[in-house]
């Protein structure tokens, strides 16, 4: 299958990164749900971005209402080989409508909604949600559950790296550098979701399902978690461009803790030949805040948890989106701020410094457990001020 994407004539921008992807999943969960190609999108971004299970903060309203237009008013079609291409989207009457106005629903080819209706792919909304803020960890999980969704249950299956190269990565791109970043985005999938079994090594990606949990406990939490998740329905994932300029924290991105976690190993098994190097799924509590640049105005992430017994408060930094404890720097709020591990330079650290005092009352709140939400702590939370300027 082919997927091409061509923007409108008076717009040179492309639908892209998660924005893309959560709208593609809304359109196809809310086709198959009514069994009608007339999709409802909400009376504004708000309303769609809550039933989303998004944060309703200005980047994110701001961002689903641009891919919203842009997505509305694309060619979006799907070819299969020896057949015409099927149509996404039904265009019709879109050419008079003003720019970047919200429209209550978008119309889906009715080709393409009848394939839907017979080879729609089920998704976990908890899942798709843990991953939102990264387009292509939320590309690896739909291909990996369509994937499963056409495999027994004890099947292993191996897809080369230039298989992958060539359905996700870029035109021209590294083979290398894609490896590293598909790695990264299998073990965002992987950490999120506990009924797969991944591997990965020189041949390729291993794809299979997981055995189940011998731990009573662990599985208990898992049904839990499984008998409350919301399923989403999506088609298949998109290979676009990666570069969206606006990335957003999910709301359960990341693990709770500021210290090392404990992780465990799954491996799967191939039927002859040597074992790749298992991915590691991290296992630790839910709980810990994640606050990405476009929140703090800081370069890096901050990470903000509730405190345990009589330890004194602290944060954490760290370059990127994931908590990693070997790139973490933690910092110490009392009696002054000071890093305690890890090491920033000094002008980062300066920045990150500022921001906590700007922002303390909104730490100590987390710390004490009094704010615990994602959604509250992004409507609160204040950017780091202009060093040598006086807060008024």
């Amino acid at each position: 299958m082919t997927i091409a994407l061509e923007a409108a004539a008076d717009d040179p921008l492309l639908p892209a990164g998660w924005g893309l992807r959560r709208l593609l999943m809304h359109l196809c969960d809310r086709g198959v749900r009514t069994a009608s190609p007339l999709v409802e999108m909400g009376a504004a971004a708000a309303a769609l971005v809550a039933e989303l299970g998004l944060p309703e903060v200005e980047p994110v309203l701001r961002e689903v209402t641009a891919q919203a237009d842009r997505l509305g008013a694309a060619k979006l079609t799907l070819s299969l080989d020896g057949q015409s291409p099927v149509g996404v989207l039904d265009a019709r009457g879109q050419s008079h409508r003003a720019p970047m106005t919200w429209r209550p629903r978008l119309r889906l080819n009715a080709r393409f909604h009848a394939s839907l209706m017979k080879q729609a792919v089920p998704l976990d909304r908890r899942i798709v949600t843990v991953l939102t803020a990264e387009a292509l960890a939320l590309d690896v999980h739909g291909w990996i559950r369509h994937l499963l969704q056409g495999q027994a249950a004890a099947q292993i299956t191996t897809v080369a790296w230039e298989d992958l190269l060539h359905r996700f990565g870029s035109p021209g791109q590294d083979p290398a550098a894609f490896r590293a970043e598909f790695e990264d985005a299998l073990r965002m999938v992987f950490a999120a979701d506990s009924t797969i079994a991944l591997a990965a090594d020189d041949t390729g990606v291993s794809v299979g399902s997981a055995a189940a949990e011998n731990d009573a406990a662990t599985s208990s939490a898992e049904q839990v978690q499984s008998e409350r998740a919301d399923p989403t329905v999506a088609a298949a994932p998109t290979a676009e461009d990666r570069s969206a300029p606006h990335r957003v924290a999910s709301p359960e991105a990341g693990p709770a803790s500021l210290e090392p976690t404990s992780r465990r190993s799954e491996e799967v098994a191939r039927p002859s030949g040597n074992r790749p190097a298992a991915l590691e799924r991290p296992r630790s509590p839910s709980g810990t805040i994640s606050l990405r640049s476009h929140l703090t105005g800081l370069s890096g992430v901050i990470w903000l948890r509730r405190g345990q017994g009589d330890e004194p408060p602290v944060i954490g930094v760290t370059p990127g989106a994931r908590l990693e404890p070997e790139r973490l720097t933690t910092l110490l709020l009392e009696p002054v701020i000071m890093q305690v591990s890890g090491g920033l330079p000094q002008k980062e650290f300066d920045a990150a410094s500022a921001w906590a005092m700007t922002n303390r009352d909104l730490i100590d709140l987390v710390w004490e457990g009094r704010v615990g939400s994602y959604e509250e702590v992004a409507s609160r939370v204040k950017k780091v001020p202009t060093l040598g300027w006086r807060q008024s």
